[in-house]
């Protein structure tokens, strides 16, 4: 999604390189110096023009212990790239996943596809991109593992994952309850926007020391500092190219949707989400296809040809993104879950077992005589309470926050869209079933993990910020900030309609989706339950030991480079 000049190329490329590979070595020596220039000149050659593909195999060729001579040459390709203002992504972070990717491939020894090997991290999770108009399009991403011969991982082969990611750093190392200082994180990004040596985020930064859900919020008085507590680590890269925790299938929390969701709150921008909604025009001309009895028996002779010039008809539905901008990839992973959300409901993807689609419902409550075809499903963050302790130092995050809403509309004289007068029993129906499954459906679907973190991290960042007015916890710097949060190059815009025919008892009806995603938080403050049972029930110990929480010790010319924990 993000065309780069050939010097951001060297910056993602090498940067992880500097950052992890290279760590377990000393400086080299003047000899290694004079001994790399010599046999290795292609090498040099290839940094230096930015021929990033043939430099990385060139790299890869050399023994270790003879990468180290390399070290200062890459150092100083990065700062020449920072100095000529080219591979900055928005808000001094990684601004979509395509970058991310590239941070991990050449951090993890591993045979990546991408150089020829098999293992692969799918760039475009959840089977869709957005083309240069702006139209999310469907694809599958697995066909191009297809012809793969995909390892599984030593002692994972029951979740058929690739590759494990332990060597990206201690953080990675699975514990049940891990700590993660906001401040801390925020004094670092804020230190690599300040900074002017090229240095981006690294991936510990970007997974957020590998938390992969939110338990917990906690304040620190002797610190004066808040922190997000869950588990993390053991993440690993499936074979379908999908990077999760190995049990849970949830995604990591991405540094990228933090940078987007805490300056929105923080500035008190209120309601942040999307919608998807059909075209008025073209929704009417499809209203009065589906009305006119000539139509319908067309349906009745040929329901495929008649479901292609009805999809026709409605052509593509219009994407929105409400609160952050149209190219906040934050934005984008809201639309993709709502859209797939809605292709359950219409059986355009398989529903998990135990759960009904709509249709499903359908045939179990019935169609009211005036049934009129036009559902709204969206998400918002569920009215569930949230214990704390008396003293408001912990919050629990005993469930997910996310529901499903629905709402039946009719079409008035106008073509407009409005509230039904009839509720539709199988919507609220398929609603009520999706939230009561969301686990179950987020373990066959990760997309909707993403989702899961971006209304988990929006409810969190609120209680932060209303606590900080308060008076408890410092301010923030660059989370403060809204020049930091990233954009995509490509805005979402458009999107193709969720719409779909049943054959019910009493003949065919046809569907057409609309909806999205509503996180508005004025209302957390009531959510909120004291609880006593909270009072002392964690703490902020270090989860691990301080062995496996200190700081790589690098020489003074990589110290920028260097991996600082804000995590316990």
């Amino acid at each position: 999604m993000r065309s780069q000049s050939y010097a951001g190329v060297v910056c993602s490329i090498f940067l992880s390189w500097v950052c992890f590979g290279l760590l377990e070595f000393a400086a080299a020596g003047d000899e290694d110096n004079e001994k790399a220039k010599g046999p290795n000149a292609l090498l040099k050659e290839a940094i230096l023009s930015g021929e990033s593909t043939l430099a990385m195999a060139e790299l890869k060729k050399l023994p270790k212990d003879d990468r180290q001579a390399w070290i200062s040459q890459i150092h100083q390709r990065l700062s020449e790239a920072d100095r000529n203002g080219v591979g900055a992504n928005g808000g001094g972070a990684i601004a979509n996943y395509n970058d991310l990717i590239q941070l991990i491939e050449n951090t993890i020894d591993a045979e990546w596809a991408s150089q020829g090997g098999t293992a692969s991290i799918i760039p475009y999770r959840n089977g869709v991109r957005i083309d240069p108009k702006g139209v999310i399009e469907r694809f599958d991403p697995t066909k191009s593992l297809a012809k793969l011969r995909v390892p599984k991982s030593n002692g994972d082969s029951n979740r058929n994952s690739v590759v494990s990611l332990e060597k990206l750093g201690d953080w990675q190392e699975a514990t049940p309850l891990r700590w993660v200082s906001l401040h801390q994180l925020d004094q670092q990004v804020a230190e690599r926007l300040a900074g002017n040596d090229g240095v981006r985020a690294n991936v510990s930064m970007e997974l957020i020391a590998g938390l992969y859900r939110i338990d917990y919020i906690a304040f620190e008085p002797e610190s004066n500092e808040w922190f997000l507590g869950g588990p993390a680590g053991g993440l690993v890269i499936t074979n379908n190219g999908d990077l999760l925790h190995r049990e849970t299938r949830l995604p990591p929390l991405l540094l990228e949707d933090l940078l987007s969701i805490a300056p929105h709150i923080l500035n008190g921008k209120g309601e942040l989400g999307c919608t998807i909604d059909p075209d008025a025009k073209r929704l009417a001309e499809a209203h009065a296809m589906v009305q006119s009895p000539a139509s319908l028996k067309g349906l009745q002779k040929n329901p495929e040809g008649w479901v292609e010039q009805w999809r026709q008809k409605l052509g593509l539905q219009h994407t929105k993104v409400i609160g952050l901008s149209q190219d906040s990839p934050t934005g984008y992973a809201m639309l993709v879950a709502d859209a797939h959300m809605k292709r359950l409901a219409l059986e355009l993807e398989p529903c998990p077992p135990n759960m009904r689609s709509y249709w499903q419902e359908k045939d179990i409550f019935g169609t009211p005589s005036n049934a009129p075809g036009l559902i709204r499903f969206w998400f918002s963050a569920t009215d569930h309470k949230i214990p704390t302790d008396p003293d408001r130092h912990i919050y629990h995050f005993a469930s997910s926050n996310v529901e499903v809403l629905s709402e039946s509309q009719m079409m008035n004289a106008s073509g407009d869209r409005v509230q039904a007068s009839v509720p539709d029993i199988a919507a609220d129906a398929f609603a009520r079933s999706f939230s009561r499954n969301f686990a179950a459906i987020q373990n066959r679907y990760p997309v909707y993990g993403r989702l899961r973190h971006i209304v988990d991290l929006s409810v969190a960042m609120e209680i932060v910020r209303s606590e900080i007015q308060s008076g408890r916890g410092k301010a923030f710097t660059a989370l403060g900030q809204l020049s930091v949060q990233p954009k995509m190059d490509v805005p979402p815009l458009e999107i193709e309609s969720v719409a779909a025919t049943h054959k019910l008892p009493e003949g065919a009806m046809s569907a057409v989706v609309s909806g999205g995603v509503s996180i508005q938080l004025r209302d957390v403050r009531s959510r909120l339950k004291v609880d006593r049972a909270n009072t002392n029930k964690v703490d902020l110990e270090r989860s691990n030991s301080p062995s496996h929480a200190s700081e790589h010790v690098l020489t003074k010319e990589m110290d920028s480079f260097r991996d600082k924990p804000f995590w316990r």
